[in-house]
């Protein structure tokens, strides 16, 4: 919801769907998300953090470039093995690996 000003009143605006609502009325909106390991998002704001990752040795699916910086996880339950996560010294292309 984006708050805007119209008329001297806050007015919250969905830009997805349009729905406009005041701040004096309670909205209620649910949306579930099936969870998973793979919509779980990464983001590496600035590159030199991938530079403090260790290179090992894996060929990138994308660009064929032998070099990528490796990141492990633990992306599912205690139990099972983490997940290795790769991203491509080269194209950045990043890909994972489950064992």
């Amino acid at each position: 919801m984006s708050p805007k000003v119209e008329d001297g009143k806050v007015v919250f605006k969905c830009p997805r769907c349009g729905y406009e609502g005041t701040e004096g009325r309670a909205l209620n909106i649910t949306r579930r998300v099936a969870a998973s390991p793979e919509n779980k998002v990464v983001v590496i704001e600035n590159p030199e953090e991938l530079i403090s990752l260790p290179k090992v040795k894996a060929v990138c699916p994308k660009c064929g470039h032998t070099e990528a910086y490796l990141r492990i996880e633990q992306t599912r339950s205690a139990d099972e093995p983490p997940t290795r996560i790769y991203t491509c010294v080269k194209c950045k292309y990043t890909w994972r690996e489950y064992s």
